[in-house]
């Protein structure tokens, strides 16, 4: 069995995002969310550790609550941007965010973590 290294429980969760690039912006929504990061598929193939700006929107009842942060991309599947797919997901780490919004994402992961099929939790 494989231990979970992940610091922050993760959700899923199909929230709009806009990653500001220096090469190209992207809007799509994520995938899965937490504390530390994002989860989210994007058309054009992002290098690993390519810092981006985010945009993101929390629904919180008929409202929503803008959260701004920056984060590296960690991960990206297929890494062979040959492969000539036309879509990547992308692990993005949250590196910069302000306290407030990181209790924000905490607030909404806990609220909705029951997203998650139990081997997940």
């Amino acid at each position: 069995m494989v231990e979970e290294r992940r610091k922050y429980f993760r959700i899923s969760a199909q929230l709009p995002i806009k990653l500001f690039g220096e090469e190209a912006d992207f809007i799509t929504q994520s995938i899965n969310l937490s504390c530390g990061g994002l989860y989210c598929e994007v058309d054009d193939y992002i290098p690993v550790m390519t810092r981006l700006k985010i945009l993101m929107l929390l629904p919180q009842g008929k409202r929503s609550r803008k959260i701004e942060c920056e984060g590296i991309v960690v991960r990206v599947e297929p890494e062979h941007p040959q492969t000539r797919l036309n879509h990547y997901r992308v692990a993005i780490f949250f590196n910069r965010m302000k306290r407030s919004d990181r209790a924000k994402i905490a607030e909404y992961v806990k609220k909705h973590k029951t997203c998650l099929p139990p081997q997940q939790r």
